[in-house]
């Protein structure tokens, strides 16, 4: 091999690695924010957040006296995904779902994301990084 071949072997190596690195990078985002909004969309899709953060509080929780939605809105400082949003709520009961007493001041604190696809608001756990998800859904056009 002649020296001139050499010097650029390595270059387009390096390219094609690249260009292999970032396509599986993107078909492994795509088929996580997919599976992750099919699981998210078979658990319940909601009109609004504030009516998925109600729903989640009547499933996990009894005994429900009073709730207050205390802050419902896009989780981006910068309005750059208004399809992500966190919504925080009070929550007056007898005690949660699992069995724990409410806190000592009466009222328990939940908060939770909600995603908007094209048919309404869906639930995503935190450990599921749905800021991660939303970021993808905006790549792909799946944002609602």
């Amino acid at each position: 091999m002649t020296k001139r071949r050499k010097r650029w072997l390595g270059p387009v190596i390096l390219v094609a690695a690249v260009a292999q690195c970032a396509a599986i990078a993107t078909l492994a985002g795509w088929w996580y924010m997919t599976a992750a909004l099919k699981t998210a969309k078979s658990a319940g899709v909601y009109a609004t957040p504030q009516e998925g953060m109600r729903a989640r509080i009547a499933d996990h929780y009894t005994g429900v006296e009073r709730i207050e939605i205390d802050h419902a809105g896009t989780n981006s400082f910068d309005g750059s995904n208004p399809h992500v949003w966190f919504v925080s709520a009070r929550v007056w009961a007898a005690e949660r779902g699992d069995g724990k007493a409410i806190p000592a001041g009466g009222y328990d604190y939940p908060g939770s994301f909600f995603l908007q696809v094209q048919d309404g608001w869906v639930h995503v756990p935190e450990g599921q990084f749905p800021a991660v998800i939303g970021v993808l859904m905006r790549v792909f056009h799946y944002a609602g």
